[in-house]
């Protein structure tokens, strides 16, 4: 499925990346599925994004970077079209000049404008400047209808009848493709487990950064 959908068009992928257990799974499954193709084959580039908010843990953000250099290291080795990219938030809209320049609260449950400005809006300008470049782009996400009900709705909700990909729910020039929306979480950690990382890490300390095997992608033990 994963390698008629990449050679369906010539539209760029964008997997968004966090380095939990979920995008990990569908970052692999696209890995092993674009390795089988023959070479002449492998011409779209395969973005790999991960967000940096310049507030990370130490911790986390040294793990992110360290996938990001083995998956490098790995697709330059095997001539695989993937490259591994952080985007950052804009200097306007950093935690420090939001917070101590122009006056915002601390983030809170009812405002959370951390996220959108440090997180999300980020990750939409990088889109945007591939549809831009591109015309279209198919976004790639590690999401499941297991997660929650209203996950499962809104995932229905953007569906394109007789497709795998899904409207963007922002931008009408971006698709979605979501290869592991049928897996349930224990799914995801047997085949995690069961299959080695294609860069070489290793996917039981992946495990270990989690605080149970039913977390989301939140609750990363740092």
């Amino acid at each position: 499925e994963i390698r008629s959908v990449y050679l369906s068009d010539n539209r760029p992928w964008v997997i968004g990346y966090s380095g939990g257990k979920d995008s990990t799974t569908c970052l692999q499954l696209i890995w092993y599925a674009i390795s089988k193709l023959p070479k002449k084959d492998r011409k779209k580039t395969i973005h790999v994004i991960s967000s940096n908010t310049l507030v990370e843990s130490p911790i986390l953000l040294k793990y992110i970077y360290e996938i990001h250099k083995k998956i490098h290291g790995a697709a330059k080795k095997e001539d695989l079209p993937f490259k591994a990219e952080h985007v950052m938030p804009k200097i306007e809209d950093t935690f420090s000049v939001s917070l101590l320049g122009k006056g915002y609260p601390a983030p809170q449950t009812m405002l959370r404008w951390c996220t959108e400005r440090m997180k999300i809006k980020p990750a939409d300008n990088y889109i945007l400047n591939k549809v831009n470049e591109f015309g279209e782009v198919i976004l790639i996400l590690g999401v499941r209808k297991d997660e929650s009900t209203t996950r499962a709705q809104v995932m229905s909700l953007y569906k394109i009848k007789d497709s795998l990909l899904s409207r963007h729910s922002k931008f009408s020039h971006a698709f979605v493709y979501t290869p592991i929306e049928d897996f349930t979480v224990d799914d995801v950690w047997s085949y995690l487990l069961q299959k080695k990382s294609p860069w070489n890490s290793n996917n039981r300390d992946l495990l270990s950064m989690y605080t149970n095997k039913s977390s989301g992608e939140c609750p990363l033990v740092v």
